[in-house]
């Protein structure tokens, strides 16, 4: 074989040209000429190549000037699909029951929603028509690009025509179910809570909010806002299911889509601050709620919905009381969590995942669980405490989070507070051995009533037998 030596690369600066320079050449036995029968010099040519990078890097420029015009928090990909950790701990938490929207989970579709969507294009074309002379044709198309660009990967099967006919279906369903349209159609399912998860708990089951803001536009002749209604109508859903305040309506400018107007409302009213403002150390796991009782003296109490309570997530510490607002757990409670936390791994904060990392471990125990229904902070409706303990042990699954930043640990000043109480020698002895203390303390009164109880018997005895000699 021919041996070759390369030296440095030089590179022509006003034309991005890279050349190898080749600084000798060992023939090889068979002669002057290679194997290949080239010649040194055919061959050093091959070894000459031109890079022009200029396209790539105007490329780049103009791809990060979009995203950051479009949003400057997160990527365009804002539907991604779950993560597999997050999914292999609860498959049935992110998939759709009855009404599949959007393109991860288009292949679940049966034919009684096909149906039901087509009902609603209908109407949501008739209804059109009274504003434009041919309603809804050509608008999904004009959104197709928009929105291809907006799930990312997720599309790359879909032909354009595929993916607008979805939009256009899925699109009329949620407007019709959700907006209360004269003489809209009466829906033939009778399931109405598991419609509500899907189409509003599921973060891969949603569909771009400007596609639905442009369909209603057409339907109303742009004569009311979506955003203000569909606000509304989330806000008064959330609070009928306790798990926000009926307080000021929060309007966002343009949400991603409808899950994300969800989680609008589940923020700190307060963030809480911290009572030691030399906190060191690193955060760590949360103690159960019967450790914090027993060793710190904490006492739990339930905190109602004010004007500074917002959320579920308003727990605050005064002292030795941790009050903590009331969470109903119900069969969709731990979907909504989940899918909560999956969109919040696309957002700089993170305070349900903050939250909930907080209850499944302060609640993770049969005996934490019933010291908090007796305290009337959580009411649930699994079959036991056994199941609802599983359910809070299990919530944070696959979950990943830095609990020592406080931008996404809203809750970390707190823990701080419990855990130097917890450590305190004080609260550790009246905490750790007042059980042992108050048993020993039983035990001397029962044996002191006992001997009691027997000396008087003794001379109950002794008198009787006086009375009868005599």
């Amino acid at each position: 074989m021919d041996a070759w030596t390369v030296g440095a690369s030089r590179e022509d600066s006003s034309t991005n040209i890279v050349t190898i320079q080749v600084d000798s050449y060992q023939p090889s036995q068979h002669g002057q000429v290679g194997e290949t029968g080239e010649s040194p010099s055919t061959m050093a040519k091959h070894y000459t190549r031109v890079w022009n990078l200029d396209s790539d890097l105007e490329a780049g420029k103009k791809l990060l000037a979009k995203e950051i015009g479009m949003n400057t928090i997160v990527s365009i990909k804002r539907a991604p699909k779950v993560r597999g950790e997050l999914r292999g701990a609860d498959e049935d938490s992110y998939t759709p029951h009855r009404v599949p929207i959007g393109p991860y989970h288009h292949n679940c579709s049966s034919s009684w929603i096909a149906k039901e969507k087509l009902r609603y294009v209908g109407f949501m074309q008739s209804v059109s028509e009274r504003y434009k002379a041919d309603g809804l044709n050509g608008l999904v198309e004009e959104l197709e690009p928009r929105a291809r660009e907006w799930y990312g990967d997720g599309v790359d099967h879909m032909t354009p025509e595929e993916l607008a006919r979805m939009l256009l279906h899925d699109g009329c369903y949620l407007l019709g179910w959700l907006v209360n349209y004269p003489d809209a159609p009466q829906t033939s399912c009778n399931d109405h809570n598991t419609v509500f998860r899907d189409i509003l708990y599921l973060i891969e089951n949603q569909l771009p909010f400007f596609v639905l803001d442009k369909i209603h536009a057409r339907a109303t002749g742009g004569s009311s806002c979506l955003l203000h209604y569909m606000a509304t109508y989330i806000q008064s859903l959330l609070h009928a299911q306790l798990y926000i305040s009926q307080g000021k309506q929060r309007l966002m400018e343009q949400p991603w889509h409808l899950l994300h107007l969800v989680h609008e409302y589940f923020r700190p009213a307060n963030l809480p601050k911290s009572t030691d403002p030399q906190q060191t150390g690193r955060t760590g796991r949360w103690r159960r709620a019967t450790a914090y009782r027993l060793h710190a003296k904490v006492r739990f109490m339930p905190r109602d919905f004010a004007a500074e309570v917002n959320s579920v997530l308003d727990v605050r510490l005064e002292g030795g009381t941790l009050w903590v607002p009331r969470l109903q757990v119900c069969r969709d409670t731990w979907t909504l969590l989940r899918n909560l936390m999956a969109l919040e791994e696309q957002m700089p904060k993170r305070p349900v995942t903050a939250y909930c990392i907080f209850m499944s471990q302060v609640a993770c125990t049969v005996e934490d669980v019933r010291l908090l229904v007796d305290a009337k902070i959580v009411q649930h409706f699994e079959g036991s405490d056994e199941h609802a303990a599983q359910g809070f042990a299990d919530l944070c699954k696959g979950v990943v989070m830095d609990v020592d930043n406080i931008d996404r640990n809203y809750l970390k000043p707190i823990w701080h507070d419990l855990e130097k109480r917890h450590k305190s020698r004080a609260h550790n002895f009246w905490g750790g051995h007042s059980q042992r203390v108050a048993i020993a303390l039983a035990l001397l009164v029962v044996v002191v009533l006992l001997a009691c109880v027997v000396t008087q018997t003794f001379y109950v005895i002794i008198g009787y037998r006086q009375q009868t000699k005599h």
